[in-house]
């Protein structure tokens, strides 16, 4: 996960949890030098590296992105404008490893100012809430929509065709999700309250999910394929999680609480004989 500064500490932490929690082995957060040891105070479970605005931090950065499988951008990376020239060679880098990546949150921010860094990247997901996806239609089809929890799904499906038929995910009443060929709705409850945070849940799962979609290999999934495929099953649990969260904690639920959640709605949704 890349991200995490001094203002936001807990965005990248709730996306790596997440990544951990729904199966992952080990998860490392890239994040800046003053947010690095408020980040490790919260889990001993992450692997914490503070180099993200360092001038060292690229050489830390080319040893480990070998190493993984998986890459989350955005999730409290704040919008300085100095940390544009790193983000652009740090999504080039993943590109040339062949890494699959999610980008969410202020990594989105960035995106707008340069759409073109990810064009035609098919292992590219993005996960704009209904302000962020307003402005990438702006930035990349020049066309001024207004926010709207309810967009028509065949404006998502433009976006990622425009995009090199990356995948959009957008978050809203209903999921909408599209490659530009495909168009999949997640519709299934969730909670009347969404909290600050669940799209970090919903980031982090869904890079662990784009990791073991991925390594089905060519043919290995039907269509959507497996962007479109991991982007669901992320968005169900998130939605699964929220929900119970909500029906135990009511009002009062928070990111912590649905992540407490994810363990049972795995297990409810994933690994037994169910309706998702």
């Amino acid at each position: 996960s890349f991200g995490g500064c001094i203002l936001y500490t807990g965005a990248p932490y709730f996306a790596a949890i997440s990544a951990l929690k729904v199966g992952a082995d080990l998860v490392h957060v890239f994040c800046e030098k003053e947010a690095g040891t408020v980040i490790k105070t919260y889990s001993p479970e992450l692997i914490v590296h503070p180099v993200l605005d360092t001038e060292y931090g690229m050489e830390e950065i080319d040893s480990w992105l070998p190493r993984l499988h998986s890459v989350v951008l955005g999730p409290g990376l704040g919008r300085n404008q100095s940390m544009l020239g790193r983000i652009s060679l740090i999504l080039e880098k993943v590109k040339s490893f062949d890494l699959p990546i999610v980008i969410d949150a202020d990594g989105l921010w960035h995106l707008t100012i340069n759409p073109d860094i990810l064009k035609g990247y098919q292992k590219a997901v993005i996960t704009p809430n209904a302000m962020e996806f307003s402005r990438l239609v702006k930035s990349v089809l020049c066309k001024e929509i207004p926010p709207s929890v309810q967009p028509e799904p065949q404006l998502v499906a433009d976006l990622a065709t425009a995009m090199g038929n990356i995948t959009v995910v957008h978050k809203g009443a209903q999921d909408i999700i599209s490659n530009g060929r495909y168009i999949e709705i997640c519709d299934t409850s969730g909670a009347p309250r969404r909290c600050g945070g669940q799209g970090d849940l919903l980031s982090g799962g869904l890079a662990t999910f784009l990791h073991w979609a991925m390594a089905q290999g060519d043919g290995g999934l039907p269509p959507p394929g497996p962007t479109v495929i991991a982007a669901w099953g992320a968005c169900r649990l998130a939605r699964g999680c929220a929900l119970q969260s909500y029906n135990q904690n009511g009002r009062s639920s928070t990111t912590t609480d649905l992540i407490n959640q994810i363990h049972s709605e795995f297990a409810r949704l994933f690994e037994n004989e169910t309706y998702l």
